[in-house]
């Protein structure tokens, strides 16, 4: 419960921050003001790291497939034109992966008796970041580096069933999660096409060092990797 209470209050104090520096950007410089506000979607691939380590030990010995996968990622972004050729943006994402299979095993025990055990495993794996960037404008390319809050959640759920020759003899189910919010560093680079109030930008990220511990499922995420998307939205 306190993980989780630090966790919010680090995702809040990083949006309040953007936002006030947005505020104070507009503030600042009224005849230069320029907002926008577009949707993001692209391509995540994070390197993930120990956690599918961890699951390929399992496919080792149940031959299973269990494996968390790169996939698509979506979000807001709120952006401000500053002075000369620079923009900040403050973005909020999400990205889900999922992976589940049946873990069996069976035994005789001394009398001669066959069990057997089925567990039906579900993982799924949230990321949802906060991003806030300062980028250089290079006309219609960009460039850029910015901070991000990296929400990550881990959630396990079972379905376990044991059988004594063929008979179902015991049932059981569970479900785990933990969580962790690593801040990490975001470096960007896109091309932009069309004007105003339409915009679109297709853009290429990196993330980088940004690993989440999970320390009561015994386990870390590496959030590091590429990104690719679309960002599209009016400027106002």
């Amino acid at each position: 419960m306190k993980k989780e209470k630090k966790m919010r209050k680090k995702i809040i104090g990083f949006m309040v921050a953007g936002a006030l520096v947005l505020v104070f950007g507009l503030a600042s410089t009224p005849a230069r003001a320029e907002l926008s506000l577009g949707v993001v979607g692209g391509y995540y691939s994070p390197n993930f790291g120990e956690i599918n380590d961890d699951l390929e030990e399992l496919n080792d010995y149940y031959g299973t497939d269990l494996e968390f996968k790169a996939g698509i990622m979506y979000g807001l972004a709120l952006g401000y034109d500053l002075p000369g050729r620079f923009a900040l943006r403050l973005e909020y994402n999400s990205f889900e992966s999922k992976t589940s299979d049946t873990l069996y095993d069976s035994w005789w025990d001394a009398w001669g008796f066959l069990w057997e055990e089925y567990t039906d495993l579900d993982l799924k794996l949230t990321v949802t970041p906060v991003i806030l960037s300062l980028i250089y404008e290079l006309s219609p390319a960009y460039i850029g580096a910015g901070v991000g809050s990296f929400s990550t959640k881990l959630k396990g759920t079972g379905e376990w069933e044991e059988y004594w020759e063929g008979f179902l003899w015991d049932t059981d189910s569970w479900e785990d999660s933990d969580s962790d919010t690593p801040t990490g560093l975001v470096l960007l680079a896109g091309f932009g096409f069309g004007g105003e109030p339409v915009f679109l930008n297709l853009e290429a990220r990196y993330i980088v060092g940004t690993k989440a511990k999970l320390e009561d499922l015994d386990t870390e995420v590496d959030l590091s990797g590429l990104q690719l998307g679309l960002l599209g939205g009016f400027k106002f």
